[in-house]
């Protein structure tokens, strides 16, 4: 096993690449399960041996630490693995100290959409990478569970890869301005467990509302509310109500169940349609007034690619002509 006298002449620039990888991705999500963890880090096939021995030694290194979690063992950033980013520059660490018992769920569930899209987008030829953050709370009402920005090419074609993963985390910045050619779709995610009541959740629309108006975005870049409930449909219509009614930003609403019809335990938000045994297709994303959407870029069928003043809706229910609704 290495000493404290070996970690401590570890540097940044002479970790191997798989090494960097793997702080990097765990640094943007703070918690992550061992599954998404690996899916990361491994994109390719690899071996559960490779994975196991390669865990352990970074367990070893204290590079990473392992949490407890309902179905398995969790990861979070380790001392040294986090005094490594420090030293390279990283500006904004994950915390080291376990995070409560309590918040764990919610930022398990929201890597596992964050590693999910990754994985869609990674086969999809019109897409140049895709950077991804968890968002701790910091003080204010006005924040998404996690923060997808994800940069594709205008017309759909194949675009410019810089790297073969498709990781881009520069895409994440405030001031990030797309090269010519190329579009930037932010994502903010929201995952919901229905712990807020409708007052609540009707302050936190008017806080996003109050931001929205405060913040200048870059050209070329469009944002989405992606709102996600365990909940169940019922719950989700209690969501867009307040979102309608209070923020009137640009969001899709869906549940987890229906991202998971078709996948078994596996989600593919990339994908919108789900196709069932008896026939029917059923979609997993809806808007603000209940229209079936897509996260691809090119079906968004928007007349411009910055949309950010929504008509006022009307419609008095959300989930009336949502074929999702019955028995989702």
């Amino acid at each position: 096993m290495p000493t404290t006298r070996s970690r401590r002449r570890v540097t940044w620039s002479n970790l191997g690449e798989r090494t960097r990888l793997m702080l990097q991705r765990l640094n943007d999500s703070i918690l992550l399960s061992e599954n998404d963890l690996c899916a990361l880090v491994w994109p390719e096939a690899v071996s559960r041996q490779a994975r196991t021995e390669r865990l352990a030694r970074w367990l070893a290194e204290q590079y990473i630490q392992p949490i407890a979690i309902s179905d398995g063992r969790g990861y979070q950033l380790g001392r040294h693995g986090a005094r490594l980013l420090r030293e390279a520059g990283f500006p904004r660490l994950a915390p080291v100290r376990p995070v409560a018992a309590r918040v764990r769920p919610g930022l398990l569930l929201a890597n596992r959409f964050g590693v999910a899209l990754y994985e869609d987008i990674r086969t999809d030829l019109g897409i140049s990478g895709m950077g991804w953050m968890i968002r701790p709370f910091s003080g204010s009402d006005a924040r998404g569970d996690g923060l997808a920005a994800i940069g594709y090419d205008l017309d759909g074609l194949p675009a410019q890869r810089t790297r073969p993963d498709a990781y881009a985390p520069e895409y994440l910045g405030a001031d990030y301005t797309p090269p010519p050619g190329l579009g930037i779709m932010r994502l903010v995610v929201e995952i919901d467990s229905g712990s807020e009541d409708a007052r609540q959740l009707a302050q936190r629309a008017r806080n996003w509302r109050t931001r929205w108006d405060q913040t200048t975005w870059p050209p070329a870049t469009h944002t989405i509310f992606l709102w996600i409930t365990d909940q169940g449909w019922p719950r989700l219509e209690t969501i867009w109500s307040a979102w309608t009614q209070h923020a009137l930003l640009p969001a899709f609403f869906t549940t987890t169940a229906t991202l998971s019809l078709g996948t078994g335990t596996h989600w593919h938000p990339w994908n919108p349609r789900r196709y069932l045994p008896d026939g029917r297709s059923v979609w997993v994303w809806y808007d603000m007034e209940g229209r079936p959407r897509s996260l691809r870029p090119w079906d968004l069928e928007e007349a411009v690619v910055r949309f950010e003043q929504p008509r006022p809706v009307l419609r008095t229910r959300f989930q009336a002509d949502s074929p999702a609704w019955d028995g989702w």
